[in-house]
């Protein structure tokens, strides 16, 4: 299982807890790593700052998601290119490749989307759908591995249920989505899909 987040009342209280007008019922002693709680909000803000972006031709995304990483490919589809450089400018010490290693199969690297499934699984990051385990900072992930119909982005608002530990809706900023980078509306994790009926498996966590 992927470590959890322990959040504290101030740190669940985001705008869908408002929005949702839930409160979460948890002592004030039960804080986040303030480490990894200030990298995942890092990635979110890096997600933030680049909704709007565009391509330049065919899968020509920025070239700034190409620079944090020499594996990354370019033009190419690019979901998984986008959660890299998020994860990456943030800090994230260990990410799915974005190269597949010698003899394994070419859908072995982040540049596809279920193969965050499957790094995710491999490394005790992967949390299924099911388990309502989501903070914000994860990859979301459509499909499943070893699917190439898919895809994947980033987590960036977390409503909770009254308990503060199950998550009940998410918004997400997604590259590659009709050429751009997009902000998602609210939600609900039980209809999580791409809009043409590309379900979310689950979602992996950078800790």
């Amino acid at each position: 299982m992927a470590r959890r987040l322990r959040r504290s009342a101030s740190a669940v209280v985001t705008v869908g807890a408002l929005l949702f007008c839930t409160a979460p019922a948890q002592a004030q002693d039960d804080i986040a790593d303030p480490a990894e709680w200030r990298v995942r909000q890092e990635i979110v803000d890096y997600a933030f700052s680049q909704i709007g972006a565009r391509e330049n031709g065919v899968n020509g995304y920025p070239q700034r998601y190409q620079a944090v990483d020499p594996a990354v490919r370019r033009p190419v589809e690019w979901c998984g290119v986008f959660v890299n450089w998020t994860w990456t400018k943030a800090g994230v010490p260990d990410r799915p490749s974005m190269q597949a290693a010698l003899g394994a199969p070419a859908v072995d690297q982040g540049h596809w989307a279920t193969y965050w499934q499957k790094w995710g699984q491999a490394n005790g990051r992967w949390k299924p759908l099911a388990d309502q385990d989501v903070e914000m900072g994860d990859a979301i992930v459509y499909g499943t591995y070893p699917s190439m119909v898919a895809h994947v982005g980033v987590v960036v608002e977390v409503n909770y249920d009254r308990s503060g530990r199950k998550a009940t809706h998410v918004r997400t900023v997604e590259g590659n989505v009709s050429d751009r980078v997009v902000y998602t509306k609210w939600r609900k994790l039980s209809d999580l899909d791409t809009g043409a009926g590309l379900k979310v498996s689950g979602f992996v966590s950078p800790f």
